[in-house]
């Protein structure tokens, strides 16, 4: 648990190669889960719920203009909005950084599975804040998927397991994790990041065969269909290397999978629900520029 050190969960929320098999015309992180309240701003609610100081948003250049202007640049801390016994709770709201950041084009169809997402994403989380200082460099990496329907209102009680400095958190489903390919919340650590990216690398295939006893430099090309095979990679192998030890466990009360119709058929059908927060905390926020007018600084 926090100890009073330095403490910043960054959110991540993977968007690019998301597959989902709902056959809609826009991205399917577009889903509606309540009236008015999509799949991906449920994914932007939950970090914030569940005590992220920042939020990464993994999306390529033709999905991240429509997202960022549902969005925003921020979000307030649904804890912090509405103290009922502080006298001026306006006063203690914390907003939440909301970064957008695409694929790195040297792993675009070669790495870039879904679960590579999220490692880039860690990634950049790590350089960006590592260029402004050391003192904002996450310490923990929380990670939700869009297309996950639970409760993520519960997550509140978790949050001292979520940002616990020794040990990783896991939601589980019927016992099951993200590490069974289950596109469930989970947090990582910056150890845990560097081992699964090593085993992603070393555990992929690429364009060449590896040299032989008698080769200094590989010479050989493989067939296409069985070039960089990182890219077919699931939850079970990009992740298999997150750290299970000492780590906390807490089980849905009910969890559906709407990035399959099936999936969205029961979850809409069923009496389970998430129920879309006041409009100011799903609603898109935007710093304010400069020169700026008056009435842009009483937008709350």
């Amino acid at each position: 648990m926090s100890d009073g050190r330095h403490t910043h969960v960054a959110g991540i929320i993977p968007l690019a190669n998301l597959n989902a098999d709902l056959g809609m015309a826009i991205n399917d992180c577009l889903t509606l889960v309540d009236s008015g309240f999509t799949a991906i701003q449920k994914s932007v609610f939950e970090c914030a719920m569940a005590g992220c100081q920042t939020i990464w948003i993994i999306a390529n250049d033709d999905v991240a203009p429509i997202i960022k202007k549902l969005i925003g640049e921020w979000v307030y801390d649904p804890v912090y909005y509405s103290r009922q016994y502080t006298v001026f709770p306006s006063e203690h709201r914390k907003e939440i950084p909301i970064y957008y950041v695409p694929i790195h084009p040297k792993d675009r169809s070669r790495r870039d599975s879904y679960g590579w997402s999220v490692l880039h994403g860690i990634n950049s989380a790590w350089r960006t804040s590592n260029i402004l200082s050391h003192w904002v460099v996450p310490h923990k990496y929380f990670v939700t998927f869009p297309m996950s329907a639970y409760n993520v209102y519960a997550l509140k009680k978790f949050r001292a397991k979520i940002s616990d400095f020794e040990n990783n958190f896991f939601l589980t489903h019927e016992g099951k994790t993200v590490k069974d390919n289950i596109p469930l919340a989970f947090t990582m650590f910056g150890e845990d990041y560097i081992h699964c990216r090593r085993y992603v690398n070393k555990t992929t295939t690429k364009e060449y065969l590896n040299p032989g006893p008698d080769e200094k430099y590989p010479q050989k090309k493989l067939p296409l269909s069985e070039r960089w095979s990182a890219r077919q990679f699931g939850f079970d192998t990009i992740f298999a290397k997150v750290n299970e030890k000492n780590a906390h466990k807490e089980e849905l009360e009910w969890y559906y999978d709407i990035s399959k119709w099936t999936g969205y058929q029961a979850f809409m059908g069923s009496e389970n629900f998430i129920q879309k927060p006041s409009n100011n905390l799903t609603r898109a926020h935007k710093h304010v520029k400069l020169p700026y007018r008056e009435e842009e600084l009483n937008d709350d």
